[in-house]
């Protein structure tokens, strides 16, 4: 009697989040305003930022699935082909160009809003704070406009979770198609997919040990209470699911079973990266880096921090999902802080902290909501404001507002003139990107070094843009043979500056006011 009375408690335990599902009116008001929101802060004016050095590669190799009709896996480029494939459809639909894939982004950027707040069935108003969080989070919604594969990476990690906590309140076929689908979009999208599993595999077991020393007579998994049938339905459905998940993932990483090389590269993709995770490969960060930026920005994450450990050690056992969540985003936190390797996208890992809500509540809505403006404040700035400002640490490797100006020159003279796509573009910068994809439709777009001169030396006088680096301006000064307009073109922060040159009398009509002039030697 006593474990059946035991039973029934957790059950209604269970059920309390889900029977607050639907409130009515204000409830399905607060959702619209979410989505509203939301898609303002991701749809809006997608083209104002110049594209960013990844997106231009990511560019390049959806370009290769243009060319080939499949992606080629590269074990060293630490992306699998989803995101690619991904990109490469919105092209098909939105058309060619750095915000059809931005376009891609903002929407999985929305459906990771909208996955978050359905987590309401498992902690209550913890995942309507947290959909909101996640909404107005500067680095939720920088990165949720720009064309990498965070955002991907991150809603993989959410319908996982999503469907581990379907599992443990009910065990069906629908709790494991949601779990295989995140672990096909983590698998398929980047290789450090095993840190956050690993990391949640450590958190329940954390949690586990805890309710035992706690003494806990709670169910962890229903799975015992299920008869014969069930349990064999069950064991079918899961081959079927797993069955179907190592063939998506195989044509995926195949080229759609074009080249089987992809298959065996998928494993050495890990070696190359277990060396980049501990040198930092450029990108080395202090231990301290993510705190520093959890400060300057993600307020509400950072009290999400300090609530991981309250909620481990004071929340129940009726708040198990809030507590695995919360201890998964401490276990994120730490891999990530001792990894060298650090960008600031990365900080979308530590998602779960934003299920925060319970150890805070008394904090009160007051502070809660000036925590949120907060946050909806600094997300404007960068994304409408600040988003070429390299004093700001997200704008990290982003190319610069010189590379805006000299493209819509380019743009104008097309717009007057679409023949002038047939211009001779020569680039002779040593790190171009996003240049290779952002020109690749002009057709005698090629590069040169200074060298590449002597032999050819019509490649200037033919030339209607040279894009070149600072260094070698000098060089090209004593061989000009006809009029060019100067404008600067520092390509990133990082980068040495450079120059656009364009042939003066081809492009005076669109030509900014006050360029400098090279004249013919």
């Amino acid at each position: 009697m006593e474990n059946t009375k035991e039973n029934r408690s957790q059950k209604q335990s269970d059920s309390r989040p889900e029977k607050r599902m639907d409130r009515g009116p204000m409830q399905r008001l607060g959702l619209w305003l979410l989505i509203i929101v939301a898609a303002i802060f991701r749809f809006y004016d997608l083209g104002i930022k110049p594209p960013h050095f990844d997106e231009g590669i990511n560019g390049h190799f959806v370009l290769t699935i243009w060319r080939d009709g499949f992606y080629t896996y590269d074990p060293t480029n630490f992306h699998g082909p989803l995101y690619f494939y991904l990109c490469h459809l919105s092209e098909i639909i939105f058309g060619r160009g750095i915000e059809s894939f931005r376009i891609m982004n903002a929407a999985i950027s929305m459906a990771l809003v909208l996955s978050v707040y359905r987590f309401r069935r498992f902690v209550g108003s913890a995942a309507v704070l947290a959909a909101w969080i996640i909404c107005l989070s500067p680095a939720f919604t920088f990165y949720g406009r720009y064309a990498i594969h965070e955002t991907l990476f991150i809603l993989g990690q959410v319908l996982f979770v999503y469907g581990r906590f379907q599992w443990l309140k009910r065990p069906s076929r629908s709790a494991m198609a949601w779990m295989a689908t995140g672990v096909v979009i983590l698998v398929s999208t980047k290789e450090t997919f095993f840190i956050f599993l690993g990391t949640w595999a450590i958190a329940e077991a954390m949690i586990f040990l805890l309710e035992r020393i706690e003494k806990s007579n709670h169910i962890w998994s229903e799975f015992k209470q299920l008869n014969q049938r069930e349990k064999r339905d069950l064991f079918f459905d899961g081959l079927a699911i797993a069955g179907i998940s190592i063939l998506v993932l195989a044509a995926l990483f195949s080229g759609f079973f074009e080249r089987s090389q992809g298959l065996a590269d998928f494993f050495k993709a890990f070696e190359f990266w277990s060396k980049t995770g501990k040198t930092g490969n450029g990108h080395d960060k202090p231990f301290s880096y993510w705190i520093e930026l959890l400060w300057r920005y993600e307020w509400p994450l950072l009290l999400g921090l300090i609530g991981s450990v309250y909620a481990t050690i004071v929340l129940r056992t009726e708040d198990r999902k809030q507590r695995i969540l919360l201890l998964a985003g401490f276990g994120q936190f730490l891999a990530y802080s001792l990894i060298p390797y650090k960008t600031p996208w990365l900080i979308l890992s530590f998602w779960p902290l934003a299920f925060f809500a319970r150890p805070f509540a008394r904090v009160g809505r007051l502070a809660v909501l000036v925590v949120l403006g907060y946050s909806a404040y600094q997300a404007w700035e960068l994304n409408f404001k600040k988003f070429t400002d390299s004093s700001e640490p997200y704008v990290y490797v982003q190319t610069t507002r010189d590379y805006s100006l000299v493209m819509d020159v380019l743009k104008k003279k097309i717009a007057r003139n679409p023949e002038a796509r047939n211009l001779l573009i020569v680039v002779m910068i040593k790190d171009p990107w996003p240049l290779p994809y952002d020109l690749s439709l002009y057709p005698k777009m090629r590069y040169a070094r200074l060298e590449d001169l002597d032999a050819d030396p019509l490649i200037v006088a033919n030339a209607g843009l040279l894009l070149i680096d600072g260094s070698i301006l000098d060089g090209l000064r004593n061989i000009f043979p006809k009029k060019f307009a100067r404008m600067g073109f520092q390509l990133r922060d990082a980068y040495g500056a450079g120059w656009a040159l364009f042939d003066y009398h081809e492009f005076e009509s669109v030509l900014p006011p006050n360029v400098e002039i090279e004249e013919a030697k």
